[in-house]
């Protein structure tokens, strides 16, 4: 029962996209009449996710707590949180480069003019800037307006008492639309059916292959990572000894993990094994919740999957300029869309938004967020220990695990 709560809409959404598969493949007229509800769900996405962005960012930025707090262990935090969010996007992109699975190859999307690409300058200052406002209350320029909102989210902050009812308005519009969102994602299963119906016809068997692909790549990949990856931060966190005691208590945190399908979820857990793990309380009581927020590992590998997938479908090169501007989208919509709610979604129209790739590849980006999901919760998760285990490394020195509380 418990298992149906948790999984049971993200297995409604990938029955209906394989309904749509199916259908698209046996009833082409069925599917091109059906097409203008596929149509009609991202419409409404499209219209909310703009005042969504802005309210959610702003008001998020406009509530937390005071700054001043600056201390060896915050740095440390951010600078773990940071190289291991870097590792995980360049061994994706390093990994995919070797496999080169070419997700998605031979998939065109009918209608869709080619994409002429920019330099990385210019792509660089279009990605973060638009020209004027109007511009900037536009779902193609996701960027600018995460920065627009976050400038006001610390201008609200920086008011204190003069800003508090601004701060209130922003905190009740991002609940609007959040709730908002609720209600267009009961529609979900049937506009994902029609768009994905409606794709295949001019797909052919491809997108089916292409999401195989996908699920291979992405899980060979989590899998070396979750063992391999970290193995290696325990040693350099407290050599041989760390990486028994970490493997020793991640058993209850890996099944919460991919038992909920939350990385909040994961947090008491998480919080009763770092200590276990050898880690003081004062620093896994604070590691553990920022990072269930802002460190996401599966997340920025599933990134650098998406935008690659997305590239394939139109055929884009894939230069060195790129590999960067790839590499860092995947951290910016794993580590601070992480933070945001309905950050996956805000994250996916910014990988169009700065790749400038067209509306429809939206829903191919959600149906890869739908099948790596286990496993990217799983990195998320637990990679938060082991990673409070490096902080404590850079905030106490060598000799962090003497005298630790819970040590087996």
């Amino acid at each position: 029962m418990r298992f149906f709560k948790t999984y049971g809409f993200s297995l409604l959404l990938v029955c209906s996209i394989m309904a749509g598969l199916l259908l698209g493949s046996c009833s082409p007229e069925t599917a091109g009449a059906i097409k203008p509800l596929g149509e009609l769900f991202l419409n409404l996405l499209f219209m909310i996710i703009v005042p969504l962005v802005f309210f959610t960012v702003s008001s998020s930025i406009a509530a937390s707590g005071d700054s001043r707090r600056l201390t060896r262990t915050t740095w440390a935090m951010a600078a773990v949180f940071t190289a291991t969010s870097v590792v995980a996007a360049l061994c994706a992109l390093l990994f995919m480069l070797v496999v080169q699975p070419a997700p998605g190859a031979g998939v065109v999307l009918a209608g869709q003019p080619v994409q002429q690409v920019p330099s990385f300058l210019a792509q660089l200052v279009k990605a973060f800037t638009a020209t004027d406002f109007p511009e900037l209350i536009s779902r193609r320029s996701m960027l600018p307006l995460i920065v627009f909102s976050i400038g006001v989210g610390l201008a609200t902050r920086s008011c204190k008492e003069a800003g508090a009812p601004f701060a209130r308005f922003l905190a009740g519009g991002s609940q609007v639309f959040i709730r908002m969102i609720d209600y267009v994602m009961y529609v979900a299963p049937i506009g994902l059916l029609a768009w994905f119906a409606a794709t295949v016809v001019d797909t052919g068997e491809a997108l089916a292959t292409a999401y195989f692909k996908v699920f291979i790549v992405y899980y060979t990949l989590s899998a070396c990572y979750f063992v391999g990856g970290f193995s290696l931060y325990a040693v350099l966190a407290g050599g041989r000894a760390a990486v028994g005691r970490f493997w020793a208590h991640m058993l209850s945190p890996s099944l919460t993990a991919l038992g909920t399908c939350s990385s909040m979820a994961t947090v008491p857990v998480n919080l009763e094994a770092a200590p276990k793990m050898g880690v003081p309380r004062g620093i896994s009581d604070v590691v553990i919740p920022v990072g269930a927020a802002l460190h996401k590992d599966g997340s920025v590998i599933g990134g650098v999957l998406k935008v690659l997938f997305a590239m394939s479908l139109f055929h884009q090169e894939l230069t060195l300029g790129r590999m960067v501007v790839v590499v860092g989208v995947a951290i910016l919509v794993g580590v601070v869309m992480g933070a945001i709610p309905s950050g996956g979604m805000i994250g996916e129209m910014l990988i169009l938004s700065v790749f400038g790739f067209p509306p429809e590849t939206l829903p191919l980006l959600a149906a890869i967020s739908v099948i790596i999901d286990p496993l990217a919760t799983l990195l998320n998760a637990t990679g938060d220990n082991v990673a409070a285990m490096l902080v404590a490394r850079l905030a106490d020195g060598a000799g962090w695990q003497e005298g630790a509380g819970g040590a087996p």
